[in-house]
Order: C-alpha cells, then sequence, then structure tokens
C-alpha cells in the first residue's frame, strides 16, 4: 500500500477476492480426491490414471490461484 490509506479499500477488495478463490480451491480439491477415492474403491480407475488426475487438479487449484494476479 506504500502508506497510502486510499488503497484500502483496494485491499479489502483483494482480500476477499482471495477468500473467495481459496475456498474455491479447497472445494475443487477436496471434490475431486473424494471422487479419485470412489473410483478407486470400486477399481475403475488404475494407480497411472489416479496420479495424472491428481496432478491434473492440482494444476488446476494452481491456475484457479493465479487469477489473483490480473
Amino acid at each position: 500500500m506504500s502508506d497510502n490509506l486510499g488503497k484500502l479499500s483496494q485491499a479489502i477488495a483483494l482480500g476477499r477476492r482471495a477468500n473467495r478463490i481459496i475456498r474455491q480451491n479447497i472445494t475443487f480439491a477436496l471434490l475431486f480426491i473424494f471422487l479419485l477415492l470412489l473410483a478407486n474403491l470400486f477399481g475403475s480407475i488404475n494407480l497411472p490414471l489416479g496420479v495424472i488426475g491428481h496432478e491434473g487438479s492440482t494444476l488446476l487449484v494452481t491456475l484457479n490461484g493465479l487469477r489473483l494476479l490480473r
């Protein structure tokens, strides 16, 4: 903020956006891990596809977080 109180509203808006994106990322990651776990329990996915799926979801969460740089 460089000692400028006029930028306080921008900092608050950025914090709210960050909280919203963090919630989205946590929800998506937990949902995807749960789906992979179910697929594993029912034997419809093997280990290499599970690893690729998990790493793909990690990449999507990272890219979603990068939206804050705009």
